[in-house]
């Protein structure tokens, strides 16, 4: 299964005007500029929260399993001069921060939201609570201040709280232990991100040492933003894009079943599918999306049936895929553990929930089977159509 959410908010911070909030802005920024020599280096990172309240009550009532996989999915707008291998990190907020309203380009500038230099707004003055050079401080958790580790008699406070900048102090904080670092490394491919940050949300919704959701940073590598090379730059579409490319966080998990009972599996010549979806769908239904096989030329022999009507299951390695109908960007992916279609003796199957998509759109399912541990494989797209209504 794979259940997707949308951003609660987004926004970038740059370091080159660090009173400035872009809360509102259609797209998102991760850039790295060292205009010239001797000059000040400016980096901007992404600010970016999902609700994830819903996921921890769904895993409570085991709607969702715990041991899904958390993936975090922004989709490309525009590419500046980004090196042939180049790195994106991800780390969870360690500090509440106001969204605001602000744009890039917006004269003059809007102050009342998140920035690089403060987490509430300007007119509250509340800046990010940058961690000390000196490398005995620690943060505690009960002050919600920066203390030296030596008045905490010993204490072994096992949470550290840091940060980095390189021009102008701020940039945010986020919490950096117990392999809470998440990356995607990238060479010679789609600057799309679809990064596995199972490791933060899981400290989000389940297990000890739970922290709060404040969301993502997002940021490159501090070689690339400490480099003296001009310019580099990602742009993704924000949540406030009004697009179909909007922020999600995919929820993937193994709930297929495989019970045949009586029907007899689908031979890899004259496959005929027939995927029984509604027209519509409301956003929020649940629904079990039914495939039917069959031969498209069938044996003739002696029946009291129509060939038609005798149902046959697909092979355990089969998936799906839904992309919108309009544009043909996936939507949910081919997924070897979130995506493969079930059997429970009626025929083969697979479950969605309709809010993981947005409403007033047309869809399109797309199956893939494969054989012979995948070197055999079978595509049917063959208009498969549905629409999410409100």
């Amino acid at each position: 299964m794979i259940y997707s959410i949308f951003a609660q908010r987004d926004a970038t911070i740059y370091e080159k005007s660090v009173e400035m909030n872009t809360g509102i802005d259609s797209l998102l920024e991760i850039s790295h500029e060292q205009p010239g020599s001797g000059s000040k280096i400016f980096n901007a990172r992404v600010l970016i929260k999902f609700d994830v309240s819903d996921i921890q009550s769904k895993i409570n009532s085991n709607k969702i399993s715990s041991n899904a996989k958390y993936y975090l999915s922004l989709i490309t707008a525009d590419v500046r001069d980004i090196p042939q291998e180049y790195t994106v990190y991800a780390y969870p907020v360690s500090s509440s921060w106001t969204n605001g309203t602000g744009r890039w380009g917006n004269n003059p500038i809007t102050k009342d939201g998140v920035s690089w230099k403060y987490f509430s707004s300007k007119t509250t003055g509340k800046e990010w609570d940058i961690p000390p050079t000196i490398s005995n401080y620690e943060w505690d958790n009960l002050s919600q201040t920066w203390v030296d580790a030596n008045i905490l008699f010993g204490s072994n406070l096992s949470v550290y709280v840091t940060s980095s900048y390189f021009g102008n102090e701020g940039g945010g904080t986020w919490w950096d232990y117990d392999n809470l670092e998440c990356t995607q490394s990238f060479i010679f491919q789609s600057s799309d991100i679809y990064m596995d940050v199972s490791s933060i949300v899981k400290k989000w919704v389940t297990g000890s040492g739970r922290l709060d959701n404040d969301g993502f940073i997002l940021k490159f590598s501090n070689d690339i933003e400490s480099s003296l090379e001009n310019l580099t730059g990602l742009k993704f579409f924000s949540t406030d894009s009004n697009t179909i490319y909007v922020p999600r966080l995919n929820i993937v998990w193994d709930d297929s079943v495989f019970i045949t009972g009586s029907l007899s599996q689908i031979s890899e010549d004259n496959v005929n599918l027939n995927v029984k979806v509604k027209k519509f769908y409301a956003q929020n239904e649940k629904a079990k999306i039914r495939i039917y096989g069959n031969t498209r030329y069938p044996q003739k022999n002696y029946t009291t049936q129509s060939y038609q009507t005798i149902n046959y299951y697909l092979p355990s390695s089969s998936y799906y895929e839904i992309r919108d109908a309009h544009t043909d960007e996936v939507v949910l992916p081919f997924d070897y553990t979130g995506s493969k279609i079930s059997c429970d003796g009626t025929s083969s199957y697979f479950n969605l929930w309709m809010d993981s998509f947005q409403p007033e759109r047309f869809y399109r399912v797309v199956v893939k089977v494969e054989r012979d541990g995948g070197n055999n494989v079978q595509t049917f797209d063959n208009n498969y159509y549905f629409k999410v209504t409100r």
